[in-house]
């Protein structure tokens, strides 16, 4: 079986369709990754067959740093709104992420014994303010397209697998009449952005003269617990999330732990390479545990060590480390609400402080809070009295660990990729028309 996976160019969309891709290849299938040029040396670095696509010189965050200084998008900082005790978490609607508005809100899929209101997307107008950041990646696509659809002719995959926003996937599938299958991320919030499909994809069915594209493709495959998902009516298969956070080195001779809290504190890298290094909480979060009777270990890039200093006494270890090997040791994870760290901490069984800015961090808050596995601190009210006391609360709060335990145990028991691989043949078999 021949497998095509696309990803937009940004690594954490496509790292997690790394242990799919690997557990096909680990089956005999041949498995091919495209993406815009700028993504290879990720791909190739997770030892997968690479596929550039389009202008070398396309930047997904170029594009989107010209989108948000054109709409004069801006998060903001927690010292412009600490004196007033105001917050703007999101900025203006429908901000980088394409997802969320003025407050991130959405009507989700709350915590047991609650309405969910019947709109998973929230009011039409509302969802398509929500657009903005999916024209970016409809740019990212418009980028890949010709060359992915004529290597697609020439090699004719018999499955296509793809990132939510990697709308050169299902345009693949709906080229080739082969199934297209979405692989999540974490939250489904891009899921309703199929009700606009003319005005997210509408560029692509002009150039190849088509009619209609589904981007949800023809089956959803779900990592995320239900108690943090969204209630969409797709067809959808849950399986179990593993963790791939990039080349890694595992950290010689971390501290075992001693009895005490410990802490992981990381911050990701999409707000320092979208211009917004300022944003990053992490120091003050580190700052917050200096008072407290915990062990602190921060993981983030060497562009991000020296706005660590000077750390406090009671940090064990600073710089690039893989958060899933980190993690199984930690009591709570501090982060901004990224997709990628708020799953490993889910697998891990570990409750999380979410304090985000962008709209899909205020997302992946929001859910965390909710689903009751940690608590959401809008970025903008992230002082260090504000982040000590949401620590404090959390680590204090047994329920927080034992429903992230409980969590953990749960997404254990689902089908790892290695055991959706038959059910993946049998659907390359049946020969389902994408968007048929």
């Amino acid at each position: 079986m021949r497998v095509l996976a696309a990803t937009w160019d940004m690594p954490g969309h496509f790292n997690p369709l790394v242990p799919l891709c690997w557990a096909l290849r680990a089956a005999g299938h041949e498995v091919v990754v495209v993406s815009n040029p700028g993504l290879v040396p990720a791909i190739v670095q997770a030892g997968l067959p690479a596929l550039p696509a389009g202008d070398p010189a396309f930047d997904s965050y170029a594009v989107l740093r010209e989108q948000l200084a054109a709409r004069s998008w801006r998060p903001v900082p927690p010292a412009d709104t600490a004196a007033t005790g105001t917050a703007n978490t999101a900025g203006t609607a429908g901000g980088p992420a394409g997802a969320g508005g003025t407050d991130g809100s959405a009507a989700a899929r709350p915590s047991a014994g609650e309405s969910a209101g019947g709109d998973a997307g929230g009011s039409a107008d509302h969802t398509r303010r929500r657009l903005h950041g999916f024209r970016v990646a409809t740019r990212s696509a418009l980028a890949q397209a010709d060359d992915v659809a004529a290597f697609a002719r020439h090699w004719r995959p018999d499955l296509v697998l793809f990132e939510p926003v990697a709308f050169v996937g299902p345009l693949v599938g709906k080229l080739c009449g082969v199934p297209a299958v979405r692989v999540l991320w974490s939250v489904d919030f891009t899921g309703p952005m199929a009700r606009f499909e003319a005005d997210v994809v509408g560029d692509l069915l002009d150039r190849f003269g088509l009619e209609r594209l589904d981007v949800n493709g023809d089956l959803t495959l779900d990592p995320c617990p239900p108690e943090l998902q969204y209630d969409l009516d797709l067809p959808r298969r849950r399986f179990r999330f593993v963790p791939y956070n990039g080349a890694s080195v595992l950290p010689a001779g971390l501290e075992p732990p001693t009895g005490l809290p410990r802490v992981c504190v990381t911050w990701g890298t999409s707000q320092e390479r979208l211009g917004f290094d300022r944003m990053m909480i992490a120091p003050r979060a580190v700052e917050a545990l200096a008072g407290l009777k915990a062990e602190v270990v921060v993981a983030v890039t060497d562009g991000q060590r020296a706005a660590f200093d000077p750390l406090p006494d009671n940090v064990l270890r600073i710089g690039r480390m893989p958060l899933d090997t980190l993690l199984r040791d930690c009591d709570l994870l501090v982060q901004q609400g990224g997709a990628g760290g708020t799953m490993t901490a889910l697998i891990n069984g570990v409750p999380q402080l979410v304090v985000p800015h962008m709209p899909d961090e205020i997302f992946h808050g929001r859910q965390v809070e909710r689903g009751g596995v940690g608590r959401c601190l809008p970025g903008a009210e992230a002082t260090v009295e504000a982040l000590r006391g949401q620590i404090t609360a959390v680590l204090d709060d047994p329920s927080y660990r034992d429903t992230a335990r409980r969590l953990r145990e749960d997404m254990l028991a689902l089908p790892t990729p290695a055991q959706l691989v038959p059910e993946l043949e049998e659907l390359a078999r049946a020969g389902v028309r994408s968007g048929a």
